[in-house]
């Protein structure tokens, strides 16, 4: 059990449809879309666990923080928050690479080697700290929300590559009982 004060994980289930696939016709569980907490968000609801900081004093703190933090991966340094984990800085290499040839001739320019930088969250691993993978699911109580029924929404298109699709969430016990009087009326069922 959870001692997070609001300890509900939302999940959907959603039908893997790819007839290629091993698990195919088979649900997987995901995280239900949900609203991302904003800064403010946060710092309210670090407010509310009896702090003797108002939410404005951690939002400064905070602010700051991420300020300082991207300062130091843009400089390269990986920056362990301890009890959360390490914000890692990666380079993307451009194709190609470079040649020794080019190197030893001078050509050697950054700016076209590198792609681009990755910042790579690696969780706290620590037994004390336990936010890494199945560790983590210790801290959560998942509550299964429904279903993902893919919608049509644009019935009248005929090319499929056209075709534009999004879902709705169908509380489980109407699903089994739509399932099921669909099986009853066909004579079906698996």
């Amino acid at each position: 059990m959870s001692n997070i004060m609001n300890p509900q994980f939302p999940l959907v289930l959603r039908q893997n449809r790819n007839s290629f696939n091993s698990g195919y016709g088979k649900f997987y569980p995901e995280r239900a879309q949900v609203k991302t907490i904003s800064l403010r968000g946060l710092c309210e609801h670090m407010a509310s666990h009896q702090s003797i900081y108002s939410r404005d004093v951690i939002e400064g703190v905070i602010t700051k923080m991420t300020t300082c933090l991207t300062e130091l991966l843009s400089e390269g340094n990986p920056v362990k928050l301890d009890g959360l984990g390490t914000f890692d800085p990666v380079v993307e290499s451009a194709r190609g690479g470079i040649s020794q040839k080019d190197i030893v001739d001078g050509k050697y320019n950054p700016l076209t080697l590198v792609k681009g930088v990755h910042i790579r969250f690696l969780p706290e691993g620590s037994e004390n700290d336990k936010i890494t993978s199945v560790r983590f699911k210790e801290q959560c109580d998942f509550s299964t929300l429904g279903i993902l029924e893919p919608i049509d929404l644009t019935p009248e298109e005929t090319d499929s590559k056209k075709k534009k699709w999004g879902y709705k969430t169908v509380p489980i016990d109407t699903w089994v009982s739509e399932i099921t009087n669909a099986n009853s009326n066909t004579g079906g069922g698996e």
